[in-house]
């Protein structure tokens, strides 16, 4: 799990007061606010790209103006004047800026942090989250809880937990509704905040 102290309280409200979403988004089927990623690594490389670029303009800018610009920026500059659209180095460097644009795009309106699930708020201004992972396996530790389990794998979604379940020596109607009936009180327990979906695919297994 993953605490954030971070204050959800909107402008303006007091901070007695909880927010709106906290008072009515919490739940089955509630609208909850994913955890988002600072995105420093994608911030800072942005960075040192434009102050390169920008750095390297205005190095030429001043050493042409005053007739000292090096041999590579004079190359640089006629290579920029003479080459046509359709070259191919112009196309493919056209393709690469493009391909990291709609990355930084997506990066920009995407939350991130897709592991993490956000549990029931403890308290104003406080935000906790488990891991997928966590989530997973004590459901996964719930279904091998029951006779006749053999072995569960658990996909772990924001809106539904997948669990594939293989099973011996028991009745596959009772096993379900067994296993269904548990894992949905494990689901309840968990206190997220979106209760997730619990769809149960038993596989038997003869044999063993």
């Amino acid at each position: 799990m993953s605490l954030d102290a971070a204050s959800e309280a909107p402008a303006g409200s007091s901070a007695d007061e909880p927010a709106s979403e906290d008072a009515g988004d919490w739940g089955d089927g509630a609208r909850v606010r994913r955890a988002w990623s600072p995105r420093g690594f994608p911030a800072g490389l942005v960075a040192l790209v434009a102050a390169g670029v920008a750095g390297t303009a205005l190095y030429i800018g001043v050493t042409a103006r005053i007739d000292r610009a090096p041999r590579w920026s004079r190359d640089l500059l006629e290579r920029a004047q003479t080459h046509e659209w359709r070259d191919s180095a112009v196309v493919a460097a056209g393709l690469v800026t493009a391909v990291v644009g709609l990355w930084l795009i997506v990066l920009a309106v995407t939350p991130g942090r897709r592991s993490l699930l956000r549990l029931r708020s403890p308290g104003d201004g406080m935000t906790v989250y488990m891991t997928r992972r966590t989530a997973a396996s004590f459901l996964r530790h719930t279904a091998l809880a029951s006779s006749g389990v053999l072995d569960a794998r658990v996909r772990m979604g924001r809106r539904k937990a997948v669990l594939r379940v293989d099973y011996h020596f028991r009745d596959p109607d009772e096993l379900h509704d067994e296993l269904t009936e548990r894992l949905e009180e494990r689901a309840h327990a968990l206190t997220l905040a979106r209760v997730p979906r619990v769809d149960l695919r038993l596989q038997p297994v003869s044999g063993r």
